[in-house]
């Protein structure tokens, strides 16, 4: 079997016997896995045409869409790298990391990221220009060289650029997996997240399911649609998402077809279980990992009785928690959690220093968890995120999870705050639920004393928020996760 990664995922599709069955959905348009792997070569000509050489960056511009799956296959058959984007980005932004991916060229869809195009940042072009040549007829690299290269989430600094070789993508799903012919799949994480990719492209390509992709991200509303439309069967979210999915009218419907829901990208609050366990059940599955290290564990929180708890470490993946000395702590205890993985991808800053890789290596991932006596993994927060009160240690995620308890709030972020002063204490910025009636809540100075006076019957003095910030939502990257530095930046004008 050969090492490029098309090549050796356009094979395992002709062995299955798949090649003339429906492979993505795009609006009216159903494409087959011939018809895909046919546009990759194509695409893969066109880049040959225009120059390109094994090895060098193609950034990605481009939506969700057929033309994406080209353009990475086809990058990928070419021995190019490819650097997809998030087109949903600010100009400051993706000027940003265009600048750090150093690509060779740009793909653009012009409807999202045309002003790429007179930017004169790198050159440009569409996809249609890159069809019209004679598809590549072979293959070129694979094995240990770069084929994909991600950009980091950015919570805590400049997003880095992440590389994955060849032989780290697209492995073949067992035959534990519930995806396959019959099954269909929507990911609401787009294909520039390590998860959305794996969701979409090779979830797909490995396991013969078939995809739903959408152009337009997609809100919760269209989300309904597209599930109802297509009968979907497999779904991938963050949890954040997944909360505004159930104030959709017809979410029931649509949810009690699932087969599976996986969340990921961000924790999963305890209200969040109180809402979804008893829709979905045994078929929500909660997964944790980070782009530079792939997956870390898996559960269904069906199965367990504290919001903390993610499942158990993956197969052949050891973990361990260690304190600030490197010193392993023992069960029940809290400290970083590290994670033993046979190979690790480091951010770089600039895409010509090229891939950053360790192997073999205990991982830091920088998140605050526990063990506990079954070896599941129990995530506290990140340990970035701490504040210190009056001295104390403070982990904002137990002071979020109780605000969240409130039936009256949908979510909320809690961080320190200098005062006038030169005080520091917390504060909370809180996203109301949509209003179900009269109540107290109604009022919102009446709501925000009832949260703090929650707060102060169940948590220790430094741990209370001093005010409260109302946002209409809190500010998240494009995979759901907090950016708590704009809140601490900005003092919460979000609104």
């Amino acid at each position: 079997m050969t090492d490029n990664l098309t090549q050796r995922l356009a094979d395992h599709v002709r062995t299955e016997g798949w090649s003339d069955r429906n492979a993505f959905l795009v609006d009216d348009d159903a494409w087959t896995f011939d018809r895909v792997f046919d546009g990759a070569a194509r695409v893969a000509g066109g880049y040959r045409a225009a120059g390109l050489r094994p090895g060098e960056r193609v950034l990605l511009a481009l939506p969700d869409s057929i033309e994406m799956v080209w353009c990475l296959l086809g990058a990928w058959q070419a021995g190019l790298v490819a650097v997809p984007v998030n087109v949903q980005m600010s100009q400051e932004d993706l000027t940003r990391d265009i600048a750090t991916a150093e690509p060779a060229l740009a793909v653009v869809d012009p409807e999202t990221a045309g002003w790429l195009e007179g930017a004169d940042l790198v050159p440009t072009t569409h996809v249609p220009p890159l069809l019209k040549g004679e598809p590549e007829p072979g293959f070129r690299g694979g094995a240990d060289d770069s084929a994909l290269a991600l950009f980091t989430s950015g919570t805590t600094g400049p997003p880095k650029l992440c590389f994955f070789r060849h032989r780290d993508l697209g492995s073949v799903r067992g035959a534990g997996s519930t995806s396959g012919p019959g099954t269909v799949g929507l990911s609401v994480s787009r294909m520039y997240f390590l998860g959305g990719l794996s969701a979409s492209l090779f979830t797909t390509l490995t396991t013969g399911q078939v995809s739903v992709l959408s152009r337009p991200r997609a809100t919760p509303a269209a989300a309904v649609g597209l599930m109802r439309r297509h009968r979907v069967t497999h779904l991938f979210s963050q949890p954040s998402f997944l909360a505004r999915l159930l104030l959709e009218p017809g979410h029931a419907d649509v949810l009690g077809h699932l087969r599976l829901a996986i969340c990921a990208g961000e924790v999963l609050s305890a209200r969040m279980r109180e809402k979804v366990v008893p829709l979905l059940g045994e078929r929500l599955i909660n997964a944790y990992g980070a782009t530079e290290i792939g997956g870390i564990a898996i559960g269904p929180p069906a199965a367990y009785d504290t919001p903390s708890a993610v499942g158990l470490p993956f197969d052949g993946r050891p973990v361990r928690i260690v304190d600030a000395d490197g010193r392993t702590r023992p069960v029940g205890e809290r400290g970083e959690l590290h994670i033993h993985v046979p190979f690790a991808t480091r951010g770089v800053v600039r895409g010509s220093l090229g891939p950053r890789h360790e192997a073999d290596v205990w991982h830091p991932t920088g998140d605050l968890a526990s063990l506990d006596e079954d070896g599941v993994v129990h995530v506290h927060g990140r340990l970035d995120d701490v504040e210190v009160i009056g001295g104390q240690n403070v982990v904002p995620g137990e002071i979020e999870q109780l605000l969240e308890s409130h039936p009256e709030v949908l979510e909320a972020a809690v961080s320190a705050v200098r005062r006038p002063a030169g005080d520091t204490s917390l504060r909370a910025y809180v996203v109301r639920a949509p209003a179900a009636g009269p109540g107290p809540g109604a009022d919102p100075d009446a709501l925000a004393a009832e949260l703090v006076g929650l707060a102060e019957s169940r948590l220790s003095w430094y741990k209370i928020p001093h005010d409260l910030v109302w946002l209409d939502a809190l500010p998240r990257n494009g995979n759901g996760k907090i950016l708590r530095r704009q809140l601490r930046a900005n003092g919460g004008q979000f609104v």
